[in-house]
C-alpha cells in the first residue's frame, strides 16, 4: 500500500535537505573537509530516500495477444474489416480526422484501422512515420479499452501498478540527480493529480524560486563524479 502524504513529506524534505547541504559553508572547514561532510549528509539522504521506495511492483499482462486478436483470420473477419475500412475512408473523405473516427469506433472498426494502419496517408506522409504509427496505435489501445473486456482487464492491472511506479520514479530521481524528474511527475499526475500539486506546493516552498535552479544537482553530480575519479 502507497503512503502518498508519507513520500510527499519525504520527497520535500529530502529536497530541503539537499539544498541545505548545497548551501553549507564552513570557515573551520577546509574544501575537502567541507566535500567530505556533504557526502556523508547526502548518502544520509539517500539512504532515507532508498528505505522508503516502493516495491517493484509487478510485471502486467502482455497487450499484444489483445491486440493480435484483432487480426482477422477467416473469411468473414476478412470481409468485414475491408467493409469497415471502406467506411473509415468514406469517413475520411468527408473530413473527419482520423482521430476522431478511433475515439468513436467499434472494435470492428479499430481492427480495420489497426490492420491498415502502417500504410494510412497520416503515417506514410509523416516526418517522423514511427513516432505517428506509435501513437495511432496509442489511440487505437485507450478506444480498445472502453469497448473490450480483454483490453479493459489489463488496462486495469496497468492502472494498479502506477502509484507505485510513479512513486519510484519520483524517488530515484531525487536519489540519483536531486531533481523530481519528469517521468515521475508525469506518472504521479496520472493517478493522482492532488497528489501532485501538493508534492509540487511543498516543493516551491523546500527549494524557493530564488535559489539556484542547478545547486542541488551540481551538488548530487559533483560528489558522484568525485567520487568516480578518486
Amino acid at each position: 500500500m502507497i503512503d502518498t502524504a508519507s513520500n510527499i513529506s519525504l520527497v520535500i524534505a529530502a529536497r530541503r535537505d539537499l539544498l541545505k547541504v548545497a548551501q553549507a559553508h564552513d570557515p573551520h572547514l577546509t574544501p575537502e573537509g567541507l566535500r567530505a561532510r556533504q557526502r556523508a549528509e547526502v548518502e544520509a539522504i539517500r539512504a532515507r530516500l532508498t528505505a522508503a521506495m516502493p516495491a517493484e511492483p509487478a510485471a502486467t499482462p502482455d497487450r499484444q495477444p489483445v491486440l493480435d486478436a484483432l487480426a482477422p483470420s477467416t473469411a468473414d473477419d476478412i470481409a468485414r474489416v475491408q467493409h469497415e475500412q471502406a467506411k473509415v475512408s468514406a469517413l475520411l473523405a468527408a473530413g473527419r480526422l482520423l482521430p476522431e473516427v478511433i475515439a468513436s469506433a467499434s472494435r470492428d472498426r479499430l481492427a480495420a484501422i489497426l490492420d491498415s494502419a502502417e500504410t494510412s496517408p497520416e503515417v506514410l506522409e509523416a516526418r517522423d512515420p514511427a513516432s505517428v504509427l506509435d501513437a495511432l496505435h496509442g489511440m487505437i489501445w485507450d478506444r480498445l479499452v472502453q469497448v473490450d473486456d480483454a483490453a479493459q482487464a489489463i488496462a486495469a492491472a496497468e492502472d494498479a501498478t502506477l502509484p507505485a511506479r510513479a512513486w519510484r520514479s519520483i524517488i530515484e530521481g531525487v536519489v540519483m540527480t536531486g531533481e523530481i524528474p519528469f517521468e515521475g511527475r508525469a506518472l504521479l499526475s496520472e493517478v493522482d493529480a492532488d497528489a501532485l500539486n501538493l508534492l509540487d506546493e511543498g516543493d516551491w516552498d523546500a527549494v524557493p524560486a530564488g535559489a539556484p535552479g542547478n545547486l542541488v544537482t551540481s551538488l548530487v553530480e559533483g560528489l558522484d563524479r568525485a567520487t568516480v575519479d578518486a
